[in-house]
């Protein structure tokens, strides 16, 4: 059983992995998890609104099918459809009509029990290694009992952690104050002269974070990495690191979370950006530098 302190620096998103137009056949998705888990990767970030559960099964049939360990989080709160598991491609189809139709976000103590019961019965445990608040600002969880609902999750079992997937920093410090939140989920992903306020205010706490959202900027750094391209790779320790292991290893060598999430549909993709973990250690001394020439 895989703990807190025990996550690896990188873990595997699967917001895409059962979504309509780029679902990952079974027998790929294991070998996908076979390499992660071969290059030291143990964390599988989920949520039941990804492809409306079937995200979910497709985890728990890989992970039974390979015995591979992996630490699993799964999230709950944004509206989705659920039907039984042959029925699941119907999930998609409705969930965006729910969606169009303005179904709201739910973080009640009661449909939050309710989504975690469903998750595990999906991840097919007793108990889901962590289960985060989806996606929550201030205004969803102001009035709701979101918190008491988190504490009654781990009270019951249903969850071993539980915490919160936000960027909104009033969120996430009144579940850190709440004792409900030990884990944390926030965007990291990497800005000139950017500030983390939040991943900084966990790291006063003590609290784990799991960075998403880490190669957002890759489309508007692409030019000017290239034009630098050979400037970079002459500083001490960073031959060769493309694009995505900087934006990846540069949140862990700033210390701006403990583990960075991406997703990926390709093994060549995946072992390439797991090895942007060369570079942590290398990186520190140049982020400055960086930083001008990427500005």
């Amino acid at each position: 059983m895989i703990i807190l302190d025990k996550l690896s620096s990188l873990g595997i998103g699967t917001s895409r992995a059962a979504s309509l137009g780029s679902r990952l056949a079974p027998d790929f998705f294991a070998n996908l998890l076979r390499l992660a888990s071969e290059q030291g990767v143990n964390l599988i970030d989920t949520a039941d609104f990804y492809g409306s559960g079937d995200s979910e099964r497709l985890i728990s049939k890989t992970l039974r099918a390979t015995g591979l360990p992996f630490f699993v989080i799964t999230k709950a709160g944004l509206p989705y459809v659920h039907t039984p598991g042959w029925l699941s491609p119907l999930n998609q189809i409705g969930k965006k009509i729910k969606q169009r139709a303005g179904a709201r976000s739910n973080y009640s103590a009661a449909y939050l029990i309710d989504s975690v019961q469903k998750s595990n019965k999906r991840l097919q445990v007793e108990a889901a290694d962590a289960l985060l608040l989806h996606e929550p600002n201030w205004d969803d969880i102001a009035n709701a009992d979101s918190w008491d609902g988190l504490a009654k999750i781990r009270q019951q079992g249903l969850a071993r952690y539980t915490g919160v997937s936000s960027n909104d920093y009033r969120v996430v410090e009144e579940g850190i104050r709440s004792g409900q939140v030990q884990l944390v989920q926030t965007a990291t992903a990497w800005q000139a002269g950017g500030t983390y306020s939040i991943p900084d205010l966990c790291r006063k706490h003590n609290i784990p974070v799991v960075g998403n959202q880490a190669l957002r900027p890759y489309k508007a750094l692409q030019e000017k990495f290239a034009q630098h391209t050979a400037a970079i790779h002459q500083l001490d320790g960073l031959a060769n690191m493309s694009l995505p292991q900087f934006l990846l290893a540069s949140l862990l060598a700033d210390q701006k979370a403990d583990t960075v999430l991406f997703g990926t549909s390709d093994l060549t993709h995946l072992a390439h950006n797991i090895a942007s973990l060369r570079y942590v250690a290398a990186l520190p001394p140049s982020l400055s530098r960086l930083t001008q020439l990427l500005s």
